[in-house]
């Protein structure tokens, strides 16, 4: 599972909110742990002061200990960063998130985390949960698949939101890859692609649509490819 954490950053205080995100960074790669990562994607194009962080949650247990980041900061570091980052933030959303793994593609040797996120989160109809997990196992991540994509991370919201809410993520390297988007008809059909789309249609009540930014000086992910940039 998945701790996510949706910060929504005061305009005049971004550059404060990066510095302690950094220091929190720095105190992650300093202990170096390869069973935790914290990664941070930041907005594009309309919600530039939006931050997600991730960070790992094995079992609910989890929860009842200590948390990891204890052990990587001093009680004085935590107490501060903590209080700075307060005075920085318009609005803090928190949720327990889980992966599925039918609904994910994560091709070996492609590049993770990846530098841009297109993210689509969709809604779906209440008690239509299961009818849209069963066609997009069977059709449409197939159909993504067939289109190349290498990287595609699906997850549920199980508590802090709406548990209808199902989160979409493609990775892609350059804005490029969004001029040649994904064709169902080209791929599947004309008649296929129709039927797919009436059936998704019969499930989802809305989609929202956002791109995102991988954040690495802010983030700590174990093996991660190296970026140049996380403007």
């Amino acid at each position: 599972m998945l701790n996510v954490v949706h910060y929504q950053v005061k305009a005049d205080h971004l550059q404060e909110f990066l510095e302690v995100e950094k220091q929190i960074a720095g105190s992650y790669k300093k202990a170096a742990s390869t069973d935790q990562f914290r990664i941070i994607y930041r907005g594009s194009v309309a919600n530039t002061f939006e931050f997600d962080v991730f960070t790992p949650l094995s079992k609910f247990a989890d929860r009842d200990g200590e948390n990891p980041y204890t052990k990587m900061a001093t009680e004085e570091e935590r107490l501060t960063r903590t209080a700075r980052l307060s005075q920085y933030l318009e609005s803090v959303q928190t949720s327990i998130d889980r992966p599925l793994a039918d609904l994910t593609i994560n091709v070996p040797g492609a590049r993770f985390p990846p530098t841009w996120l297109q993210g689509v989160r969709v809604r779906v109809k209440p008690g239509s949960a299961d009818s849209f997990s069963a066609v997009a196992k069977a059709d449409l991540i197939p159909a993504i698949k067939k289109a190349g994509v290498k990287v595609l991370l699906g997850r549920r919201t199980v508590f802090g939101g709406n548990p209808n809410d199902f989160f979409f993520a493609v990775g892609f390297e350059k804005w490029t890859e969004l001029d040649s988007p994904i064709s169902l008809p080209k791929i599947m059909g004309e008649e296929a692609s129709r039927k797919l789309t009436d059936k998704l249609g019969q499930a989802t009540a809305g989609i929202e649509e956002t791109v995102w930014r991988y954040q690495a000086d802010l983030s700590y992910y174990p093996g991660a490819t190296p970026t140049t940039s996380s403007r």
